[in-house]
């Protein structure tokens, strides 16, 4: 053990069925951290996972009890879920967040305490664009930030990643006053503000070479970036139905004229119907799925359930303890 008197730093780990490459992640987070003149702790949460990654974890805690933390979620709540959890635990000074696939690089970590040592309170890691990257990805990547930063009034870096360290007054902002239930937490991240720079990183290949995020899990988690940080959706659609129906008034005063002026229909028979009518009703479907992704957003938030329920917990340097409620603010 360090000695108490030294700033704390907490790592933290969100795992889903990492049960071949954990144990080579805290190897190489060990080698990183034990140089450093700092107490810290890593806090792996297991998101349910079900290819018995818990029991290794539970393993390995038994191993390194002096510095390692693992909490285990009832079931698989999502990425962003047990992210917000693993913050919620986290006591340090400067909390560090990451992936468990070692796609981010722990080498990384000096930089990032020296960054926050300099008075960064945000220090977010950015991936560049390797040359093995899958050009779908990187469309859509880019699209999707394009199209997020276009709608909202809050900037999220492009290629942001889940890597980034937060000081311990950010880290508290998080714990007690951002609870929202549809979380896009780096929107979050640029959204609170602080003093914050940017490093840049080459991203390793997967372990598994798995990614656990389906191009399904990839779609949602967009649409709740650009819900839970714009408004500028249902603008665009007030703005689209008022033209449609100024198009449609100016319609119909041209067929009015044509017929009582000059004796001509215009356009007769079905197909104008038809057309019109399908574009329309396509237009109005459009917009109340639109409102319907909106109000069900609101619902998640009244119904104001816990974001994760932890199952148990067995923190470091101390005896495993069960933790049976997972509320914003955990409890002891």
């Amino acid at each position: 053990m360090h000695g108490s008197e030294r700033q704390r730093l907490s790592i933290v780990v969100p795992v889903y069925n990492e049960v071949d490459g954990i144990a080579a992640l805290l190897r190489e987070l060990f080698e990183v951290l034990n140089p450093l003149p700092y107490d810290y702790t890593i806090l792996l949460v297991d998101d349910g996972s079900t290819d018995g990654t818990a029991d290794r974890l539970d393993e390995l805690q038994a191993l390194h009890a002096d510095c390692l933390t693992v909490l285990h979620l009832s079931r698989n709540f999502g990425h962003q879920a047990a992210l917000t959890a693993g913050m919620d635990y986290a006591d340090g000074d400067a909390v560090i967040c990451m992936d468990a696939d070692l796609q981010h690089p722990p080498t990384l970590i000096p930089e990032m305490v020296r960054r926050w040592q300099q008075g960064f309170d945000i220090v977010q890691a950015v991936r560049r664009d390797a040359a093995d990257t899958g050009l779908v990805k990187v469309a859509t990547a880019k699209g999707f930030y394009t199209v997020v930063n276009y709608l909202s009034a809050t900037r999220i870096e492009p290629n942001a990643a889940d890597f980034r360290l937060l000081s311990a007054r950010v880290a508290r902002v998080f714990r007690e006053d951002l609870r929202e239930r549809d979380r896009f937490i780096r929107g979050l991240v640029s959204w609170v503000g602080f003093r914050k720079c940017y490093i840049e990183f080459d991203a390793r290949p997967r372990l598994t070479n798995e990614s656990k995020y389906s191009m399904a899990r990839m779609a949602n988690f967009a649409r709740t970036g650009i819900i839970s940080f714009s408004k500028m959706p249902l603008k665009i659609a007030v703005l689209f139905g008022t033209a449609i129906s100024a198009l449609s008034l100016a319609y119909g005063v041209f067929a009015a004229t044509a017929y009582v002026f000059f004796h001509k229909a215009v356009m007769p028979g079905w197909a104008s119907t038809i057309i019109v009518g399908t574009f329309l009703g396509g237009c109005q479907l459009l917009f109340l799925g639109l409102i319907g992704e909106y109000i069900a957003t609101i619902f998640d938030e009244i119904k104001a359930r816990p974001l994760y329920i932890v199952s148990a917990l067995r923190r470091a340097a101390g005896p495993a303890r069960d933790q049976l409620s997972g509320d914003a603010t955990p409890h002891e």
